[in-house]
């Protein structure tokens, strides 16, 4: 799936970004797109690869602590302001998010090999929003997000013949599971590389947290799952501390003088 996600983004993306905008695609704005397209093939790749090695309950506890490895990228590289409220909020939204994987079910037993896998796929991840943002202070969104999805692609088109999938979709019913996957995230991506030039690093890895969020509720409503209590004790740490960190960073905003 994360094969063809790659793949399949890079024709309409292309496109548009020729064709559309009409950007000149150069090969120094092609390497400019490697480091972030190939921590972000890498990161996907091993993470999956992980949850084969490791137990799932193990690889999503480890992926719910990667907002606190983006928030040290965005002090120690991008100079952003992080007050202790920050700090609080966010560590009490990864309590939030640690709580609804707690609360489901996981089969499998943890293995160090595959921990340690989920870590590396969580620190890459990290990396790829700290050097998008950078690649962004000097491409286009779609010349950008063409780019990385081709490194991403040559990244993973060997992890995915190591590990012995096949890519060709068997029936109907697969062609239609890997359009879905391609192009229903693709809709959210975009926006999310839109923005990073326009919020704070750290504001962008503490919404990671929402997905174990978002996750569930279209459990409930797709897949007839349930919410038990603890799970709902976790939905609302992760909502009072995101909502809550929300507030003060807009208080502080008013605060601060209006430059020229």
């Amino acid at each position: 799936m994360a094969f063809w996600r790659s793949w399949i983004a890079v024709p309409f993306l292309g496109f548009y970004a020729l064709f559309v905008q009409r950007q000149k695609f150069t090969w120094e704005k092609f390497l400019s797109c490697a480091p972030a397209g190939l921590c972000f093939g890498s990161s996907i790749g091993l993470f999956f690869w992980s949850t084969q090695v490791t137990s799932l309950i193990n690889a999503s506890l480890i992926a719910a602590l990667q907002p606190l490895i983006i928030i040290f990228f965005s002090y120690y590289f991008f100079s952003e302001i992080l007050t202790r409220s920050d700090m609080g909020l966010s560590l009490f939204a990864i309590g939030g998010a640690i709580t609804i994987v707690l609360a489901g079910a996981s089969e499998g037993s943890g293995k160090i090999s595959g921990d340690l896998m989920a870590l590396l796929a969580i620190t890459l991840g990290a990396c790829y929003f700290a050097l998008a943002r950078k690649a962004l202070a000097k491409l286009g969104v779609a010349e950008f997000m063409t780019g990385y999805f081709i490194w991403s692609g040559i990244t993973l088109t060997p992890m995915m013949l190591i590990s012995g999938a096949g890519i060709i979709p068997q029936t109907q019913r697969d062609l239609t599971e890997i359009l879905t996957v391609a192009f229903v995230p693709l809709f959210g991506h975009v926006l999310l590389t839109f923005s990073q030039l326009k919020t704070p690093l750290s504001l962008i890895g503490i919404l990671q947290l929402l997905v174990p969020v978002t996750a569930t509720v279209a459990a409930v409503l797709f897949l007839d799952a349930t919410i038990s209590g603890i799970k709902g004790l976790g939905i609302v740490m992760v909502l009072i501390a995101l909502t809550a960190s929300s507030y003060l960073r807009h208080k502080r905003l008013e605060k601060e003088p209006v430059r020229d």
